[in-house]
């Protein structure tokens, strides 16, 4: 049961851009420049994992606590498969982890800057690679003998994978890639970020966009604007992403 318990905890905490409470935070200048950052938030599997009889096993890691920023320059090295150009891209990133087993706090934090648009759904693609190049190798040094069986879980991945963003100095797009979102019941990763959701563990996905200069004109199901039309929020669940994916899309002219 325990080996069960955290096998799919390791599992879960590597969906970076899905798993529980996840923000994504896209802020654009005037010139085409700004950041990328993106927020997780799960603590609540700690919880989960003390009811389900973990709370032994996290007892052995003590009052374990950490509270660390990691440049990515110092970590790019470490992180399989990537191409040169994505760790230029990479290079001026960073990472933060905070972790109180106590308390039942673990989230993660990580951001890069861009120069330019179309840097921008490469970081995304990027950010979940560093996320779990770097959940896995926390969970490899972690004393829970029961998390070793990493090497057979799913690969990740996240809701972006199935979406298409474009984004140009006038206009920004989100839409369903009709051919891979055909094939999502055979993603065996997100089949079980369903299950978990269904244990009562909702999982969200909130994706903001500072824009450069107010909107005039935004389309979708679930895309609001603030007061000043400067700042862009589409809010989801994963029952919108598996059951009506098209409150995902969105396009915003500004």
């Amino acid at each position: 049961m325990k080996k069960i318990l955290f096998t799919f905890l390791s599992a879960t905490v590597l969906l970076f851009t899905s798993c529980l409470e996840t923000v994504q935070e896209i802020t654009i200048k005037e010139d085409g420049s700004g950041t990328v950052s993106s927020t997780s938030d799960m603590g609540a599997l700690l919880g989960m994992a003390k009811q389900m009889g973990g709370g032994a096993e996290m007892e052995k890691m003590g009052g374990q606590k950490m509270d660390t920023t990691i440049a990515m320059a110092n970590m790019i090295d470490s992180i399989e498969n990537i191409s040169a150009t994505e760790k230029g891209l990479m290079k001026d990133g960073s990472m933060s982890l905070k972790m109180n087993l106590a308390e039942e706090q673990f989230s993660t934090k990580i951001s890069f800057p861009f120069s330019k648009y179309e840097d921008i759904v490469e970081l995304n693609k990027l950010t979940n690679k560093v996320i779990g190049s770097a959940m896995k190798d926390q969970m490899a040094k972690a004393p829970m003998g029961e998390m070793q069986g990493m090497g057979d879980m799913a690969d990740p991945s996240s809701f972006d994978d199935y979406f298409d963003m474009k984004f140009t100095n006038d206009k920004i797009e989100r839409t369903i890639n009709k051919e891979k979102y055909a094939k999502v019941d055979g993603d065996e990763y997100l089949q079980g970020i369903k299950q978990a959701s269904a244990m009562g563990i909702p999982v969200t996905s909130t994706l903001i966009i500072n824009l450069p200069r107010p909107a005039e004109k935004v389309e979708g199901k679930n895309a609001t604007l603030s007061e000043d039309k400067m700042k862009l929020t589409v809010k989801v669940d994963i029952d919108d992403f598996f059951d009506h994916p098209e409150k995902m899309e969105f396009k915003v002219k500004f």
